[in-house]
């Protein structure tokens, strides 16, 4: 029997731990949080961190495991790939999984290779930044940050050194990224996709939903399909396939998030060595078939298994419940204006619990995957989401 070794043990990891268990794998998680729900589904659980490398590293050595595997959670995705290496496992160099999964590296690989990129430049301290250098506004992000935690529009320079600390106080690596902020058309684009030995097997694309009235930079959901064109469709496939082939990367399941500029410019803004959270693979096979999940598991124990996309006229789309207001959370309810379908929900939260302002996905309620009918009923749903979902939450004890 194969051993595998999950980094994490979340929610959103949880898929990953279920159908390595169904394949007759034997699963072992890892994180340092006991209590998350998908140990319990494992066959075994030690208490290490996913991104203490060395720690895990030692671990896996006396398990023998066969494979690992980080699933939709940035920290863990450097930590695989410095385990699979050091042991010789299926899996990718750990240099190059690096590469994508910090900005600073990750825009200067595209600058090189002729990619369209945004102006950008790391920094350790906000003294070194030399403010005549920038056209404001800038975007401040942390190089190494998920779930957009830490990213901040700054229109004056006198916003910028509160930016930064807050964008330092995301960073593992204690780097802040200064970038030229780019005046994206239409929503910005997400999605997964799957790269094979030297081509793109696959990747579906879907439209970010963010909730402009607290922060317009954090997700609240993904709408499947998107509406771009076949034309950018085609340019945006052609640049992702043109990058991971120059990575040298491989047997990859990535995460992506991309932007087009009036002049239909495509910029890679990050192409994610792993996969999406929010249960955007589970989006994605409800809209097309395709497991991304199997796909991911098989990897890393060195399998492939074929890619068959199917054809829906329905239409997808997660959401992830969130609060306007500090308080405790007492729950949700859907209206009965509400003219989906739920067809899996995520609660992280139980009623009582403290919960914040929706400033980065670690305040998210939970997660609802939706479908519907019709793309005007998706669309309606995203105009005014508490018209049809209301989240209770008691003001003033957060």
């Amino acid at each position: 029997m194969k051993k595998l070794l999950i980094l994490g043990g979340t929610y959103f990891q949880v898929p990953a731990i279920k159908y390595a268990k169904s394949q007759g794998y034997h699963v072992i998680t890892c994180d340092y949080l006991p209590g998350n729900p998908g140990h319990k589904w494992a066959d075994e659980y030690y208490n290490v961190s996913t991104t203490d490398k060395e720690k895990v590293l030692e671990l896996a050595r006396s398990l023998h495991v066969d494979g690992i595997l980080c699933f939709a959670s940035d920290p863990a995705a450097p930590t695989a790939a410095y385990v699979s290496e050091k042991l010789g496992l299926p899996g990718n160099p750990y240099d190059k999984i690096v590469l994508l999964g910090e900005k600073h590296l990750w825009r200067e690989f595209l600058r090189k290779n002729g990619f369209r990129v945004p102006k950008a430049k790391p920094y350790l301290d906000v003294r070194e930044v030399n403010v005549a250098e920038w056209r404001f506004p800038v975007m401040i992000k942390p190089v190494d940050s998920s779930g957009s935690k830490g990213i901040s529009k700054v229109s004056d320079k006198n916003e910028l050194a509160g930016a930064f600390h807050y964008a330092l106080s995301y960073s593992r690596l204690k780097i802040v990224l200064i970038e030229e902020y780019i005046e994206k058309v239409g929503p910005q684009i997400g999605g997964d996709g799957f790269f094979g030995t030297s081509r793109l097997d696959f990747v579906c694309y879907g439209d970010q939903v963010v909730d402009e009235s607290i922060n317009g930079y954090v997700p609240c959901g993904m709408k499947f399909p998107s509406l771009l064109s076949s034309v950018l469709k085609k340019n945006i496939t052609d640049d992702i396939e043109r990058a991971i082939q120059l990575s040298g990367l491989k047997n990859l399941s990535f995460n992506l998030e991309v932007m087009v500029d009036k002049n239909d410019h495509v910029y890679l803004m990050e192409l994610g060595p792993r996969n999406g959270g929010n249960c955007i693979p589970e989006v994605i096979q409800n809209y097309t078939g395709v497991n991304m999940v199997a796909l991911a598991v098989e990897a890393s124990l060195g399998n492939t298994i074929p890619v068959t996309p199917g054809s829906n006229e329905h239409v997808f789309a997660y959401y992830a419940l969130h609060s306007h207001i500090p308080g405790i959370y007492k729950g949700y309810c859907l209206s009965g204006h509400f003219k989906g379908r739920v067809n899996n929900s995520y609660i992280f939260l139980n009623e009582g619990d403290k919960i914040d302002v929706f400033l980065g996905s670690n305040q998210t309620i939970g997660i609802l995957l939706l479908e519907f009918d019709t793309r005007e009923d998706m669309d309606a749903f995203f105009e005014t989401p508490s018209t049809y979902v209301e989240v209770m939450v008691e003001q003033g004890n957060a």
